[in-house]
């Protein structure tokens, strides 16, 4: 064998390994992608201060129209989150305090090979 077809032979097996080994980890490419944030953080919003910011909150996700529960994402300290999801319509609830901090539920549609962009906002109950 040459050196020339040794180094094929090594480069499709390297390929193939690779693709075997990514195979039992399925990927989604459609999902929502979200950021969290909390406000007002402050009783006046003076100008060029802004009175928000990024908030770590559990996000509870159910399929539409069934509520059927389908994941729980945590959003990081910056705020931020990103799970795959199937293309559908999902119902996005965050977990509330008593009484506050508070935030909507929502509705996002995932399309298929994108994710879709959320925000979901807390009031803080500062006044």
């Amino acid at each position: 064998m040459s050196k020339w077809s040794f180094a094929i032979a090594v480069a499709v097996v390297s390929i193939s390994g690779s693709a075997v080994a990514s195979a039992g980890t399925p990927q989604r490419d459609s999902g929502i992608t979200g950021e969290v944030r909390i406000g007002p953080t402050c009783p006046v919003e003076r100008p060029g201060r802004v009175c928000e910011k990024p908030y770590q909150a559990t996000i509870t996700i159910r399929r539409e129209p069934t509520r059927t529960l389908v994941a729980r994402v945590r959003s990081s300290a910056s705020g931020h989150f990103r799970i795959g999801l199937a293309p559908g319509r999902y119902l996005l609830v965050g977990q509330n305090g008593r009484p506050y901090p508070r935030s909507a539920p929502q509705i996002a549609t995932v399309h298929s090979h994108r994710y879709t962009a959320v925000q979901i906002s807390y009031d803080s109950g500062i006044r």
